[in-house]
């Protein structure tokens, strides 16, 4: 984990841009949107099941981000984000970074599964909160990643819906590479040089994501 003073500035850095972490409590059966939560990289926060109310809340951000939004939250938020001028391609999940930034150790302190963990499961308040803090915590992890890894990953995702608004976010950018060249002489020795990598990189960029950082701690 990084240096308090390194993350508290990465946090005051990163909220130049508008940035709002949410979570919603739905009603399984019915769909009934029961609670929603949110909170504002400024501070700010909501806790209401009002979608006209979290429209006007959401209003200024520039950037959404949840824990499992693209697979949960967004189908019953859609029309509050599009009221308040929230393009989808500014939307961050943190539960697809996770295993990508944290592939040694997974993220016992707010993770299980595909849920945030807090004292109160059923307060989506606090897990907008959670997800803020992890969030974070990710930026940190992809910031003190060697320079190679991060641009390998960065090749690799940047056009896939779950990972580019959260290097636009950052700001970060790469210099186009032989990708394959780059990825077998990174991990030389530690994947089969007689597999088809030009047909993985272009068929499961995500998957060889997760298995190069998985790799790449070196950790049996």
């Amino acid at each position: 984990m990084p240096g308090e003073n390194q993350l508290v500035f990465w946090k005051e850095e990163m909220n130049l841009k508008p940035i709002v972490f949410i979570d919603t409590e739905i009603e399984p059966k019915s769909g009934k949107i029961l609670d929603i939560g949110g909170i504002k990289g400024v501070g700010s926060s909501f806790y209401s099941n009002s979608m006209v109310d979290f429209a006007k809340f959401l209003y200024g951000s520039e950037y959404v981000c949840g824990h499992n939004i693209f697979n949960h939250d967004l189908k019953y938020i859609r029309n509050a984000l599009i009221y308040a001028g929230l393009d989808d391609a500014n939307i961050i999940d943190t539960l697809f970074l996770s295993p990508l930034l944290f592939p040694a150790k997974p993220y016992h302190k707010l993770l299980k599964d595909d849920k945030l963990q807090t004292e109160d499961t059923n307060n989506p308040l606090n897990d907008s909160i959670k997800a803020k803090d992890l969030f974070f915590d990710e930026i940190a992890a992809f910031q003190q990643a060697d320079a190679g890894l991060r641009q390998i990953i960065y090749q690799l995702l940047r056009d896939q819906k779950e990972f580019f608004s959260f290097f636009h976010f950052l700001g970060y950018q790469a210099d186009k590479i032989n990708l394959e060249k780059v990825i077998r002489e990174k991990f030389h020795s530690q994947i089969c040089e007689n597999s088809d990598l030009a047909k993985i990189i272009v068929d499961y960029p995500i998957e060889l994501s997760y298995c190069l950082a998985l790799i790449n701690t070196d950790n049996g």
